[in-house]
């Protein structure tokens, strides 16, 4: 009967750390309740998270890693029985009793991607891999681009970047347990209960890792606050997951940088307001002169204000729109649980998504504790003769990361990309990596290994156009065309072949291009070339290309353009508008 009582009470009113009621006060002032409106009552009564109905109850075994870490699983769960976030313990019977059938899924304790030293408990929701009649995955019936919210990714960081007046500052905050903060509704529960030990139950009653749906349920929820920020002046600002840069302005640029994002919100509502891809929402600013589009993560309709009187300042403070404590006093009242440990307070450098972004300057690094954990795995992988599937993953992953800040690495990951694919059925099956691997792990420890790692963050430059075109034919050669002054080479007999092919021929068509075009231009510039092949110019955008031969063409180009301080922008063009096709 008290288990029971305390269902009831849970049903009534669920545990989350936010206040629903300064939810909708600020939602409601702000007129943002139309696009949140279920925020409210799920922060009250839980959130839905497409959990199917449970018909038979299943409790597979949990993972070793919760034998080997006894005590912290033991941590880890006394947490959650007194923050209420788990009800229990429970035995099988009680669980039945008073919720139905239900399922379990396997738990493992992993570490902490930023903090190895720390774990973080995951349920294995997308187990059983193969479903039969009676039992498939919890994940297995969600559809995670049903929950799609907006991500600060680089792109949308460094436009935010460019886009700000002299002498802004950034801070950062990170929220404490964040998929953990949100309630899940009571319906929901059965697909979501623990297994604790033989005979030993909770009922989870918040969103967790591992979880199919609470990635797109939480960040909607943070859509919802970041705009309540916005709209009480506070920002600009972005998020990814549980992370939150806010930018701050001095205040002598108030009135310029509204009008900027006036103009910029008058884009965006032009190119239809919030656009959605899978589980990402976005908005659509202007076309760059490269050709990229402006990527935002707001409508930029809430102007920036000066709240230098709403709080005490100090002398470092005095001069922005906003300070530190503002952003607690709001913080406070809608009951958001930051990590203090983690706050990174106001300056002209901060991290963020793993990177550490000058704002003086317009550059993004990798920060050295970065650089040494990427050059540790590095090591690993060169102890052992073979690897498996997560081993390649591991290391392609961070190598990929690590990329937005060597854009040529690109064209070293194209071994590892290769191995991705030949373990089939096998993923615990070590396998060796492919012929020149070492090679671009040798270029990886080298651009690692300096002592800055950075590059100027990509915004919407200026590009040249010297009306320069390439073009090859099997047949004949290889052609450049600039301004109406053209070169051609041919090819000699036996050529293809070792991976050589048309694509091979295109390629280098483009470094010529490049050797001509590079070393006649300032430092800095952007350079517009054109080629009518599809495989080359879409390989190039990408910066690498899986034919080998062509990929090793598009490292010596990256080389001319570090060399050089330069890049290379190639766009398609059709064969019968291509002049250098002329000469061929």
């Amino acid at each position: 009967m008290e288990l029971r009582a305390v269902l009831r009470a849970r049903a009534c009113k669920a545990r989350t750390p936010y206040q629903p009621e300064a939810w909708l006060h600020f939602l409601s002032m702000s007129n943002l309740i139309h696009k949140y409106a279920h925020i409210p009552n799920g922060l009250r009564f839980g959130f839905m998270g497409s959990v199917p109905t449970i018909h038979c109850t299943y409790s597979p075994p949990n993972s070793l890693s919760l034998l080997t870490q006894h005590d912290t699983f033991a941590i880890i769960l006394d947490r959650e029985y007194s923050t209420e976030r788990y009800i229990g313990p429970l035995s099988r019977i009680e669980t039945k009793i008073l919720i139905g059938p239900f399922q379990t899924a396997p738990l493992s304790m992993v570490p902490k991607p930023s903090r190895p030293e720390k774990v973080r408990l995951i349920q294995n929701l997308s187990y059983p891999l193969h479903p039969t009649d009676s039992i498939s995955s919890i994940n297995s019936a969600i559809d995670s681009d049903l929950y799609p919210c907006t991500w600060g990714t680089a792109s949308t960081i460094c436009l935010l970047i460019w886009l700000l007046p002299p002498g802004s500052q950034a801070a950062v905050r990170d929220v404490a347990e964040a998929y953990r903060t949100i309630p899940l509704h009571p319906s929901q529960w059965p697909g979501l209960v623990v297994k604790t030990g033989d005979d030993s139950f909770a009922i989870d009653c918040s969103f967790c890792f591992g979880f199919s749906a609470s990635a797109g349920t939480y960040g909607e929820v943070t859509d919802a606050g970041a705009n309540i920020f916005r709209s009480q002046g506070i920002g600009p600002m972005s998020k990814w997951v549980d992370d939150h840069p806010f930018i701050r302005i001095l205040w002598e640029h108030l009135k310029a940088y509204n009008a900027l994002r006036k103009t910029c919100a008058a884009v965006i509502a032009r190119n239809g307001g919030m656009l959605v891809e899978g589980s990402r929402k976005w908005y659509c600013g202007s076309d760059m002169p490269d050709g990229r589009i402006e990527e935002f993560d707001e409508d930029a309709s809430f102007p920036i204000l000066d709240l230098s009187q709403t709080s005490l300042r100090s002398v470092e403070d005095a001069h922005f729109t906003y300070c530190f404590e503002d952003i607690v006093r709001l913080s406070k009242i809608l009951g958001i649980p930051w990590e203090r440990a983690k706050d990174i307070l106001f300056s002209a450098c901060a991290p963020f998504i793993g990177f550490l972004w000058d704002i003086d300057t317009h550059s993004v690094s990798i920060p050295p504790k970065k650089k040494e954990k990427y050059l540790g795995a590095i090591r690993e992988w060169e102890a052992r003769s073979s690897h498996t599937l997560q081993q390649v993953q591991e290391l392609y992953g961070k190598l990929l990361h690590a990329s937005l800040v060597l854009p040529a690495g690109r064209a070293y990951l194209v071994s590892l990309e290769n191995m991705l694919s030949i373990f089939h059925n096998h993923p615990h099956m070590p396998c060796t990596p492919p012929k020149g691997t070492n090679e671009d792990l040798h270029w990886w420890k080298a651009g690692l290994a300096q002592p800055t790692v950075s590059r100027p963050i990509p915004g919407p430059i200026e590009v040249t156009d010297p009306a320069a075109y390439s073009d090859a034919s099997s047949g004949i050669g290889i052609a450049i065309w600039i301004s109406g002054w053209w070169r051609a080479w041919r090819l000699l007999p036996g050529w293809k072949g070792e991976d050589r092919d048309i694509g091979w021929a295109e390629a280098i068509g483009l470094e010529f291009l490049a050797i001509t075009l590079l070393d006649q231009c300032p430092e800095g510039s952007c350079i517009k070339v054109f080629g009518d092949n599809r495989g080359v110019v879409e390989g190039w955008w990408k910066g690498r290309s899986r034919n080998k031969a062509t990929n090793t063409i598009f490292k010596r180009i990256h080389e001319l353009s570090a060399a050089s301080k330069c890049s290379i922008l190639i766009r398609y063009v059709p064969s019968t508008h291509n002049p250098a096709d002329d000469p061929l």
